[in-house]
């Protein structure tokens, strides 16, 4: 099996952030000197070996600790003008940083686990469920449907989330809310020669499968036996046939996303 950096080699022709992956316990070298300039972006060209990363998850995890306190102020004039008790609160992130795993900086275009597993916090007032912690599959496209549904307002059928309500109502298991989640990219830093990688995951809570459409490559990890996503089952022949079943389940899913148009109203 390949080691996690050199896996990193083959992106090389996908648009992204971090152009270089490098190994943090070997001494820093100008990886620079390496590339081809054909690849290189108007920016983020500096390899990771260029920063400091403790300093960089340091400022980050600063960064966490005043959000924390500003998250607090809001709940503070919240209870303070008899509110708290009459609102619906949603703490969640877009998107995670890879700041140093495996060998990356930056967010994108990439689906590892530090950047596709974002917080989201939902506080409902009187809900059974407050306080309880949830193993479901969440994307946040069904924050719009929940926050419709609570609200006791009609969801429009062409919203492709699915409403939590039910889940955080407590009449629902706290882990069961959807077999699959997906995920889309397109575009982080254009470069000469490059058409824009169009690049989307699907996972199912264990096989996770990345594929860069415009490359022709993709990723296949196994969160059972590799929850660090160390090893790409990819290119691999005993994963051929899981593989090829994924595919076609991402794809499935990616065209239930589609449009469907305007509802038919008569017949022909």
């Amino acid at each position: 099996k390949p080691i996690d950096l050199e896996h990193q080699k083959k992106f090389e022709r996908v648009d992204q952030q971090a152009k270089f992956a490098v190994d943090p316990w070997h001494a820093a070298t100008d990886a620079g000197e390496a590339h081809n300039d054909e690849l290189a972006g108007p920016t983020h060209e500096a390899p990771p070996t260029k920063f400091n990363i403790w300093e960089m998850r340091a400022a980050y995890h600063a960064e966490v600790a005043q959000v924390d306190d500003l998250v607090g102020r809001i709940l503070d004039t919240l209870t303070e003008t008899g509110q708290l008790d009459r609102t619906i609160i949603v703490f969640m992130s877009d998107h995670g940083d890879m700041m140093g795993d495996h060998g990356l900086l930056y967010k994108g275009c990439r689906f590892y686990e530090g950047v596709v597993h974002v917080p989201l916090v939902i506080s409902v007032p009187g809900s059974p469920a407050q306080g309880s912690v949830s193993n479901a599959l969440v994307e946040l496209v069904d924050i719009a449907p929940t926050l419709l549904s609570l609200s006791g307002l009609e969801v429009p059928k062409a919203m492709q989330g699915l409403s939590l309500d039910q889940m955080l109502l407590g009449n629902t298991s706290l882990d069961c809310h959807k077999p699959y989640v997906v995920s889309e990219y397109h575009n982080s830093l254009r470069f000469r020669g490059s058409r824009g990688s169009r690049a989307s995951m699907y996972y199912d809570g264990r096989h996770k499968l990345n594929v860069y459409h415009d490359v022709g490559i993709g990723e296949l990890f196994d969160h059972k036996e590799d929850p660090n996503e160390h090893y790409d089952l990819w290119d691999s022949h005993h994963h051929r046939g899981l593989k090829y079943d994924l595919l076609g389940r991402s794809f499935s899913a990616m065209m239930l996303r589609s449009g469907s148009g305007p509802e038919r109203i008569e017949d022909y």
